[in-house]
């Protein structure tokens, strides 16, 4: 708001110290012909002052937006350190490599989506996981919804091969 009233006093200041050193104003000619139309200076000034105007007012709105968008992005960003914290600390989910990962999408109803991204190594502990972040997401923000994600990825045993091959008559 201070360089919107900065920018605004500065042009102000020109528009002032200009108003009475036009170049073509009624004044300003030497010639014995009359100017095809003789407008007063302060009808330009007037008119460069709206300009200005519209101007201002068009960086006010682009900066509360571009503010809005920071602050809806810092609110996911919380929101996504929050949902790590608690995938860390979940037992359900200790050892498995599940991130994730907060965006704010639209800029007049901004929605949030996480995005729960890993691998797994069962179905089942694919549902578990996305039942709990989905639960725990809903709860410290009822607007978002949840999106997975996850890969189901068989452990591998220490031949590299994974414990469902292994399993397997040759």
């Amino acid at each position: 708001m201070r360089i919107a009233s900065g920018l605004v006093t500065t042009v102000a200041l020109l528009i002032g110290s200009t108003v009475y050193s036009w170049a073509q104003g009624p004044g300003a000619s030497s010639s014995p012909t009359p100017s095809p139309t003789s407008s007063d200076p302060t009808t330009g000034s007037a008119l460069i002052l709206v300009v200005l105007a519209l101007v201002v007012i068009g960086i006010v709105v682009v900066a509360r937006r571009v503010s809005a968008r920071r602050r809806r992005t810092e609110e996911a960003v919380i929101l996504q350190s929050q949902l790590s914290d608690f995938v860390l600390r979940e037992t359900q989910l200790r050892g498995l490599s599940i991130t994730p990962r907060a965006r704010v999408l639209g800029w007049r109803k901004p929605e949030v989506t996480v995005e729960v991204a890993g691998e797994v190594p069962t179905p089942d502990l694919r549902d578990t996981a996305m039942r709990v972040v989905s639960s725990e997401a809903k709860r410290l923000r009822p607007d978002v919804t949840a999106e997975d994600h996850l890969f189901i990825v068989p452990p591998r045993t220490a031949s590299g091969t994974s414990a469902k091959e292994a399993s397997l008559p040759r």
